[in-house]
């Protein structure tokens, strides 16, 4: 039915023709065969290859059409190669990190490369490239960090394969090899300068076997003593401590952060008469700063005060001698007195900042979370800024809301939380403020609650995250032969600008070595650096 439909089409298109004149078409059309068509889709030309029209081709009498009925010859069908559009693509050199290439022409249309714009002399890719060069470094030159050293690419900064290696240290301190110091990535200072630095920060060696925290701080005539731990017994320390650097008796801050008593009990002291001989007793404090909340008792079973009933006396003692007394809250809110921000110079360069703490104003069940939390905060004179977190022992929820509700900056030096637990210094806190140095204020090995040993200061859950961004890393004291011994002892990080320096620069002074505590003999016994970590 089909054909018979395709053959009376083509009868009538024949009748059209003007006076038969197109007889012979006639003849072909309608007595010589029916076409059976094949679509043939245009095949476009390449820059060196013919292409062909979209066409029907009759597979009987082997023409081709315009048309599907066959009707109209097709025109002719093919399409003029397009030819090369080249462009020049010139020579780079190559270097120890990329590879470079000769000069070459190269098709838009069809990708090739050449030889020349004819076209005539094709390149492959291998003919193209020119492959890197080798790394170049200075022999006598190395980088390096707290446990290894390295040749790095003078023209890239890679380091050159198989050139890493760990230190090998000589009677002198120093790696044998490239001459590394530990400390070496801080300026080693001395005792004598750290009087009239700009800003100190001192970490009191406490003489007892005890962890606990007591830090000092120096601005010209202005003195900042934060806790007085671990107990009573190291009392007269702290105090003599002070009374090196603090010669009017004024302290012009104290901060108590929290309520535990390796943080307070040095602010009491202890009894004789009815007279104590505490830091809140025996000092002129001009401001205390102290926590908001404390789930602790103000009696004991058998109804005597607690140490923490001690301590809200010591206040009140303060206060009736003329101590402005806050709490971290009013400060941060600057209500009643109390500023978020003290400045501890006349030109107003170093300041003291309260954060906020979540837990100022919320329970929680764990008293470490109430800590005041503060920075230090240094300009310099080149506008930048030197920046020390103090976070008493806040645990990982407070040191998460810490983050959420401050603007933290990164940090040159970090009081680490809680002695180094497990459960404080938490990577939330640290990915942010990625301390440059950590002071550990702990008894190094002491296990003092006799709990278990992942729990004893400085934990290795605390090394492996801090170690991942710096082991510039010192501690008080540790436990050895029974008794409690100085590790780095009183560590003192100070600023000041030494003969020949336009602006100063942070230095390092312990009054037992500068040992960072990865290096130490304890260290090396009881705990491992993290894989991966600085």
């Amino acid at each position: 039915m089909k054909k018979f439909f395709k053959v009376a089409a083509a009868l009538a298109a024949a009748l059209s023709l003007t006076a038969f004149g197109g007889c012979e078409m006639l003849h072909d059309m309608f007595f010589s065969h029916v076409h059976e068509m094949q679509f043939v889709a245009e095949q476009p030309a390449t820059c060196t290859q013919e292409g062909v029209r979209e066409h029907y081709h009759c597979t009987v009498c082997n023409e081709d059409f315009a048309d599907e009925d066959g009707l109209t010859y097709a025109p002719s069908l093919t399409i003029k190669a397009l030819g090369h559009d080249m462009e020049y693509v010139h020579q780079v050199a190559p270097t120890c990190t990329a590879e470079g290439n000769i000069g070459y022409y190269k098709c838009s249309r069809c990708g090739g490369t050449f030889a020349a714009e004819d076209g005539e002399v094709a390149y492959s890719e291998k003919d193209i490239v020119l492959g890197k060069t080798d790394h170049t470094y200075v022999a006598t030159e190395w980088e390096f960090d707290g446990r290894n050293h390295w040749h790095e690419c003078s023209a890239c900064g890679t380091t050159i394969d198989g050139s890493s290696a760990a230190h090998t240290y000589g009677e002198d301190g120093a790696c044998t090899v490239c001459g590394y110091l530990p400390a070496g990535d801080i300026e080693l200072g001395n005792r004598e300068d750290i009087s009239s630095a700009d800003l100190s920060i001192h970490f009191i060696a406490p003489a007892v076997k005890a962890s606990g925290d007591s830090a000092f701080i120096k601005v010209g005539d202005t003195e900042i003593l934060v806790d007085a731990g671990p107990n009573k017994s190291n009392l007269q320390t702290i105090k003599n401590y002070i009374n090196k650097y603090c010669t009017d008796g004024v302290l012009e801050y104290v901060i108590v952060t929290h309520a535990d008593g390796d943080h307070i009990l040095g602010m009491i002291g202890n009894k004789s008469g009815s007279t104590y001989n505490g830091i809140l007793y025996t000092y002129d404090i001009q401001t205390l700063i102290t926590f908001d909340k404390s789930n602790k008792d103000l009696t004991t079973e058998a109804g005597n005060p607690t140490d923490y009933s001690d301590y809200l006396d010591a206040v009140e003692y303060a206060r009736s001698q003329g101590t402005a007394v806050y709490t971290g809250l009013q400060c941060y809110n600057n209500q009643g007195g109390a500023q978020r921000t003290y400045y501890l110079d006349e030109e107003q360069n170093i300041s003291l900042n309260i954060l906020y703490n979540y837990y100022y104003d919320h329970d929680s069940s764990d008293e470490n979370n109430y800590s005041v939390c503060f920075l230090l905060t240094q300009e310099l004179a080149n506008g930048e800024a030197n920046n020390y977190l103090f976070t008493g022992d806040l645990e990982e929820k407070g040191e998460e809301y810490l983050v959420e509700y401050n603007e933290l900056p990164e940090v040159e030096l970090y009081k680490a939380g809680h002695h180094g637990s497990k459960t404080s210094s938490n990577e939330c806190l640290l990915e942010v403020i990625k301390p440059k140095h950590i002071a550990v204020c702990c008894c190094a090995g002491y296990n003092q609650y006799s709990s278990a040993e992942e729990n004893t200061f400085p934990t290795q859950a605390f090394i492996d995250r801090v170690g991942m961004y710096t082991d510039s890393i010192y501690v008080t004291i540790t436990y050895k032969d029974k008794e409690a011994v100085p590790m780095n002892g009183d560590i003192v990080f100070y600023y000041n600008t030494a003969e020949g320096e336009e602006q100063g620069s942070l230095k390092l002074w312990c009054s037992n070595n500068v040992t960072k505590l990865k290096e130490t003999e304890w260290f090396k016994q009881n705990r491992t650096w993290p894989e991966g970590g600085v």
